[in-house]
């Protein structure tokens, strides 16, 4: 449930900024409100989904995205004083959005590709163990005989 309600403020967060961005940018007067709204989603969400691990490059992709996070509100408030540098700092925002994205998706492909190699590994190793495999003394009393 939190899971799925964390990903709709998300969205909903995101489709607000996007169209906020537009409405600025056409000098209509509730899209700075709007643009904080979906900001603050989105704020919410990525305090929400920190990553609590021990691996350095996760944590180094979440410190990105709450860069991001406070971009977004430098860039809420170039909106209000109606500053036209608010365009530059959104497209880094994407940029660096998309970089940490992907960066964290192929990460995530590539721990998960060796965790399957490592069990594929442990299920092919051999099965026998030492309390199975027949021991010198017995080779021995059956040559005897």
């Amino acid at each position: 449930m939190k899971k799925t309600f964390l990903n709709v403020t998300y969205i909903v967060g995101a489709i607000l900024i996007l169209v906020s961005s537009v409405l600025v940018m056409e000098h209509v007067a509730i899209g700075k409100y709007l643009f904080s709204i979906g900001a603050a989603l989105y704020i919410l969400t990525k305090f929400q989904q920190q990553y609590t691990g021990d691996d350095f490059r996760l944590k180094r992709l979440n410190r990105n995205y709450l860069i991001n996070s406070f971009l977004l509100v430098g860039i809420a408030y170039l909106q209000f004083k109606t500053l036209t540098a608010w365009v530059v700092l959104l497209l880094l925002v994407a940029l660096l959005e998309m970089y940490s994205s992907l960066r964290q998706s192929a990460y995530e492909k590539e721990i998960e590709k060796k965790a399957a190699e490592k069990q594929e590994a442990a299920s092919q190793a051999p099965t026998t163990s030492p309390d199975n495999a027949p021991s010198s003394s017995d080779d021995q009393a059956t040559t005897a005989r």
